[in-house]
């Protein structure tokens, strides 16, 4: 058996994670957790709670095989909760699955997305993590066949988890689009895309509020994980979460005030 946590930012009674769930119960050997936020915590990014308790409560899942909790607090605080209070010491989970968003997690978006941060927060604990989210952002309560769509990848974690072969201090961000099975044109390794869209700031009666706009003129043959995904392709994209630009950092070691710190 392989023990499975199922976290998310869309909130514990999402259909998303549901459809997750679903699916990874169609596999053998899965037995699964879910672990999620009691409310929706979207774009919360990797904060985590310390100025109030947290109190993970048993909660029903629709009545699926799994044991199921919710969290007052974000997905990162959902994956700590699991693998510090939730399992059993010894019986830590094997892999963790952060989704199904609603909506694309793609380029600068793992920095924002609470999705994201609940495979990152995965791989800090030292477990394999993977993000999913799908292209429904415009028909928010039509996920398609995306538990067909995605089970091929998900096996394929699972046995690359078995075999302990994903590499450390690395999550997998995956990004499903909104097509039927038939119309998936593949499976993509894509880069971040990081200009694909612009913020902008737009004033109504209460205030300013966030939202993009996507320039015209972007490189439309571009191999990044935005336009793959728009092109019919489900994309990978494999995360460091150690950000050091090493190139840098000798040059770094010699900058004057390094070099010369504690010198009159």
């Amino acid at each position: 058996m392989q023990r499975i946590l199922v976290t998310n930012d869309d909130g514990i009674e999402a259909q998303g994670i549901l459809r997750l769930v679903e699916t990874l119960l169609t596999l053998d050997g899965a037995e699964v957790y879910v672990v999620a936020p009691a409310e929706e915590k979207s774009g919360v990014g990797h904060g985590v709670t310390y100025r109030t308790a947290l109190n993970p409560t048993p909660h029903p899942f629709y009545g699926l095989p799994v044991k199921a909790w919710a969290v007052n607090g974000n997905p990162a605080d959902c994956v700590k909760a699991a693998y510090y209070l939730l399992f059993e010491e010894g019986t830590k989970p094997d892999i963790v699955f952060s989704g199904i968003n609603v909506g694309t997690n793609l380029g600068r978006d793992i920095y924002y997305s609470g999705t994201c941060s609940g495979a990152r927060e995965a791989v800090i604990l030292g477990v394999p993590g993977v993000a999913l989210s799908y292209d429904n952002w415009n028909a928010q309560d039509d996920y398609g066949q995306v538990g067909e769509i995605i089970r091929p990848l998900l096996q394929t974690f699972l046995a690359q988890a078995k075999q302990q072969v994903l590499p450390a201090d690395v999550f997998w961000n995956v990004n499903i689009p909104h097509r039927k099975p038939a119309d998936i044109r593949g499976v993509s390794a894509a880069p971040l895309s990081l200009s694909h869209y612009e913020d902008k700031y737009h004033f109504e009666d209460e205030g300013y509020w966030l939202q993009r706009e996507y320039p015209e003129g972007l490189n439309q043959e571009a191999a990044d994980d935005y336009h793959q995904l728009k092109r019919g392709y489900i994309t990978v994209t494999p995360v460091h979460i150690d950000s050091t630009d090493r190139t840098l950092l000798d040059q770094v070691a010699n900058w004057s005030v390094v070099k010369g710190w504690g010198k009159v």
